[in-house]
């Protein structure tokens, strides 16, 4: 029998609603050890907030993704001062909503717990921006839910590579792009749109740190995914294109670290157009294409032809934790100590360190959330640290028949789950992991387990 070609697609209820969420100005910008300022100049394209939410078509299953452009929750007062409010008001089960942030390091941190710094008194009235546009977006996309099938395409860019650099003359490993280590350069593009075949909203997931501006950008900035998406919505009669981070823990864009937002700009095209190639390649929804018949010409030639194929239309939400053992980390008052006494770049480090470690309590072990969501065939894991690509190659391995998306930082922020093996030498992800060796393999285990229980359903 010759086969068919399909593309993965699922039918439903979707609702779409995008703002900006731009800092005022004078606000606390500083993301960077070694910047030279603690203020942005200004803004080189808008942050902004999008809010996804899908039902299956009884309503009895729903999932809301808010993606924001943010670089990080820093402390759980940060994240859960934004989500818990929403769940409550919106009567939304935990595990339904996730927050889900692009990691622009342009944008600046939004913890309350900064108050003090430089311009850090304007933080608090901009997280009552975010929380009151959030609130908003979400009621907008509940009210403008109609009937669309997600329809996914999958393609490569070239945009990332391999961040883990070792100096040769010394043996130093530092967080710079590796061409010698092969990047995961898939590109997976969903196309949401209505009965009629109007367009509604695009999705792009990719992996690669959105790290194009480094500590000598001046500039407010969503790095290239603003460009990315400006791209993408002018060749889509404007309708919302949401960026979906995907595990990048070791992945960075060519071009990296630079001042100039052009760097930027430069990336966010690269990934712009490979995006568009893949949605022009998309068939009509609800299509499969067979082959019909030969032809005799000056060769005989083979014709394919379109046929109605149903879309998948059921959901399945698990949330769900899994014991991990902490690393050999200091103290909370350890933390406190080194803050204290550092200067520069030492002291943002332990700063960060301490927003993490009060995370975790004083218990010796963390339970974890994972979150799976089943779209038909397309399954999406998400939880609040930075996988490594090969967490996502290695799902997709295990399970060839469904599209795999991988999303970092949901929920919170944990830092880096490095697997096993790199534990043995001294990269930054590794200095900075919050939890023992072991923890990646149990979160697999983990993982595999929820997908292939779902599947059973």
């Amino acid at each position: 029998m010759i086969p068919e070609i399909h593309q993965h697609e699922f039918q439903g209820l979707f609702g779409v609603a995008v703002a900006e969420i731009n800092p005022p100005s004078g606000m606390y910008s500083r993301t960077w050890g070694y910047s030279e300022h603690d203020i942005a100049d200004g803004l080189h394209r808008p942050l902004r907030a999008s809010c996804l939410t899908i039902s299956c078509l009884s309503e009895k299953a729903n999932l809301t993704l808010l993606a924001l452009d943010l670089m990080v929750w820093l402390s759980r007062e940060d994240e859960e001062g934004i989500r818990i409010p929403l769940e409550k008001e919106f009567n939304l089960a935990p595990g339904t909503l996730i927050t889900h942030l692009s990691h622009s390091h342009g944008a600046p941190f939004t913890d309350p717990l900064l108050a003090d710094a430089p311009g850090g008194h304007f933080i608090e009235d901009y997280r009552k921006q975010i929380l009151q546009t959030c609130r908003r977006l979400l009621s907008e996309a509940f009210d403008n839910r109609r009937m669309c099938v997600l329809s996914w395409g999958v393609g490569r860019c070239g945009l990332a590579f391999n961040r883990d650099l070792t100096l040769p003359e010394t043996g130093e490993a530092v967080v710079g792009i590796n061409p010698s280590i092969p990047a995961d350069d898939t590109l997976l593009v969903g196309r949401i749109t209505e009965q009629s075949g109007v367009y509604f909203a695009n999705l792009v997931h990719y992996a690669a740190h959105p790290t194009s501006l480094g500590g000598m950008n001046r500039l407010i900035s969503p790095d290239y995914v603003g460009a990315m998406r400006e791209l993408v919505e002018r060749d889509t009669n404007g309708v919302p294109c949401i960026f979906l981070h995907g595990a990048d823990g070791e992945l960075a864009p060519r071009k990296c670290y630079q001042a100039s937002p052009e760097a930027a700009d430069q990336n966010g095209r690269e990934l712009g157009y490979a995006a568009l190639s893949i949605l022009a390649s998309l068939m009509p929804s609800g299509k499969k294409m067979v082959f019909d018949r030969k032809v005799e010409s000056g060769a005989t030639l083979g014709l394919w032809k379109y046929e109605d194929e149903l879309p998948e239309s059921e959901i399945y939400i698990v949330a769900e934790t899994v014991e991990l053992e902490l690393g050999d980390l200091p103290s909370v008052d350890a933390f406190k100590e080194l803050v204290e006494s550092k200067r520069g770049y030492e002291k943002e480090r332990a700063q960060r360190g301490l927003a993490l470690r009060e995370k975790l309590g004083n218990s010796s072990t963390f339970d974890f959330p994972i979150y799976v969501w089943k779209l038909g065939k397309t399954v999406m894991v998400g939880a609040p640290i930075e996988f490594y690509n090969e967490f996502q190659i290695f799902l997709r391995r295990q399970f060839p028949e469904n599209l795999i998306l991988v999303l970092d930082i949901c929920n919170g922020f944990l830092n880096y789950l490095p697997r096993k093996e790199e534990f043995e030498r001294e990269t930054y992800q590794v200095k900075t992991a919050l939890f023992d060796p072991k923890s990646e393999e149990k979160v697999r285990e983990k993982v595999v387990n929820l997908i292939k229980n779902i599947k059973k359903k």
